[in-house]
């Protein structure tokens, strides 16, 4: 039954909003991102990595008038009724053809591109889901597209098997300002990069980023996520974890974020891709990491490629790659 949901390609589901200044300050706050192109101004572009949060649910589930009507995740209706009714993200895929402007007006279709067969995890059994996302411009112009897979399970407990245990005890982060850092020469000024200079194996700075509840909600709200295991205990101890964990779409605006520091202002993000592992978690500090693993010459700057992931105290949270396109003129590799 399940294997005949997947081909199915539904939409369009309409953004609320066009493209506003607003929630791109709003993103920006969140994820600590300071680049000049996503201030105010004439030639204002918004993150790439919000890309998704455009055509999300609002707070009370519903698409934007005008979107079908076409149940999108049926798939984890249908699961839902035969006991699998915890859902994690578990990894992105996802190129970036160009970046949205203030005014665009964004849309999506999906499709189920594969359900696994049933799977054993920590978490608990159930089944992976892979659908492909295109968004697509009010114009029919696809600015992003993505393969995201999901985690729809039976949690460890209700299994009848051990409660997952209480996240180990941290250090005190500080909820209020919680400042951040980096290793020595960890300086964003958003200058861009001198290519001529960079050389495969080259090592990123560290960023230092303490996870605190407010990073995990501000976040999710920022992301236009309103899932309760992001802001609600009882709901995520409910899906076997011990405390309220980030969502996938911070960790991506995180990474992204991370990648477009160390690259500068003029740099582009052409594509992402990465794996969750250990969830993030109220107390946490995710050191993100990164090393250059590839280096393209082109007519007009260079495209790097970026191995990069983010720890924390129980190991990796994330590990992924991604490419950026760089300003610029480099004769060698």
């Amino acid at each position: 039954m399940l294997q005949g949901l997947k081909g199915q390609r539904l939409g369009p589901y309409l953004s609320h909003n066009p493209v506003s200044a607003t929630q791109i300050w709003q993103w920006c706050s969140a994820m600590g991102d300071n680049n000049p192109c996503y201030h105010r101004g004439p030639g204002q572009i918004a993150p790439p990595a919000m890309m998704q949060m455009w055509t999300m649910r609002d707070i009370n589930d519903c698409y934007a008038p005008g979107s079908t009507s076409a149940a999108p995740y049926r798939v984890f209706d249908e699961m839902r009724t035969i006991g699998y009714a915890a859902n994690v993200a578990v990894s992105y895929d996802i190129s970036f053809h160009h970046y949205l402007r203030v005014g665009d007006r964004p849309r999506h279709f999906t499709s189920v591109v594969n359900i696994s067969e049933r799977k054993s995890t920590r978490l608990g059994t159930g089944y992976f889901v892979t659908e492909r996302v295109e968004y697509l411009t009010q114009d029919d112009v696809l600015f992003a597209d993505a393969l995201i897979t999901y985690f729809q399970y039976q949690p460890a407990a209700a299994e009848g098997n051990e409660p997952v245990a209480p996240a180990p005890q941290a250090p005190a982060v500080d909820e209020g300002a919680a400042p951040e850092g980096g290793a020595p020469g960890w300086q964003p000024d958003y200058s861009d990069l001198d290519i001529a200079g960079l050389q495969l194996g080259d090592v990123l700075p560290e960023l230092h980023l303490p996870v605190t509840h407010k990073l995990i909600v501000g976040g999710a709200i920022a992301t236009q996520d309103f899932i309760p295991v992001h802001h609600n205990l009882p709901a995520a101890q409910a899906a076997g974890m011990p405390d309220i964990f980030m969502n996938i779409l911070t960790t991506s605006g995180l990474s992204a974020r991370y990648l477009g520091d160390w690259a500068g202002a003029g740099s582009r993000l052409e594509k992402i891709a990465f794996s969750l592992m250990v969830p993030n978690f109220p107390g946490d500090v995710m050191v993100m990491r990164g090393t250059i693993n590839a280096i393209e010459p082109r007519a007009a700057g260079a495209a790097v490629s970026v191995e990069f992931s983010g720890s924390n105290r129980r190991g990796l949270h994330t590990s992924g790659t991604a490419t950026l396109a760089l300003p610029g003129k480099r004769t060698t590799v």
